[in-house]
Parts: structure tokens; sequence; C-alpha cells
């Protein structure tokens, strides 16, 4: 089974040239992919939790849709549940951007990791194929 794969660095904007989508695929090391994953997260400075969904993921980071506003540079700590027979994939990561979705009443957000996880990555792939 094929899924797509995309480059986004940063919120879709409406003024979007070629150049600046040069520049966004240019910064992301990881390739991403849509998935749809319950996720949970925490955001470490001052301990509120919060729920949603995983849009996408590559080892660098994620993208979430959730009922809350995330300020850019939050850190974060999140548990994404691959459905795949084990614990959710525990991730720590910041907020790059976040964006409310006004005809859905939601936020959609994107989250850079502190540190690729390479070996978590291989679950998601590993679902991928299924």
């Amino acid at each position: 089974m094929f899924y797509p794969r995309f480059k986004s660095n940063e919120a879709p904007k409406e003024n979007n040239d070629s150049k600046n989508a040069a520049t966004s695929s240019e910064q992301r090391m990881f390739s991403r992919f849509r998935v749809n994953f319950p996720t949970r997260f925490r955001n470490l400075n001052v301990g509120r939790r919060g729920e949603g969904r995983c849009l996408d993921i590559g080892a660098g980071g994620v993208g979430i849709e959730s009922a809350q506003a995330l300020e850019p540079r939050t850190p974060l700590e999140m548990w994404i549940d691959v459905a795949d027979g084990f614990e959710p994939i525990n991730l720590k990561g910041r907020v790059v951007w976040s964006q409310r979705v006004e005809s859905e009443n939601f936020y959609k957000t994107g989250i850079v990791f502190d540190c690729p996880r390479l070996i978590a990555f291989s679950r998601v792939l590993k679902m991928l194929r299924k």
C-alpha cells in the first residue's frame, strides 16, 4: 500500500510562493507520512495535559490536531498510540507553529522532536506497511 509523503515545516500560508516552499522543504531533514493516531501530550512548562490526533509523522517531528492552542517553543512530552500492540511511543519535542482551523474549531500544530528516535519511527513504518 502506498502512503503519500509530503514536506511542510511551517503552517500553511495563503501566499505560498515557490521560494517559500523550497525553503520549507530544505529545512526538514526527514519526510513525513500521513497517519491518524491518537495522541496525548503534556506541556512541560506548566504540566497541562491534552489530547488529539497525530495527522503526520516523521523521524524528526509530528503534526497534530487538538482542541488546545499551543505557543511556539513550548516544550512537550508526547505519547503516540500507533496501535501495534506495544506501549505508546513516548517522545519529547517543542512546538514550532500552531494555527486555529476556523471552520472546525480546533488547532493544527507542528512539533519538532528534541532528539529523532529512529527506532520508534520504525514502528510507525511497520504499521504503514500493513
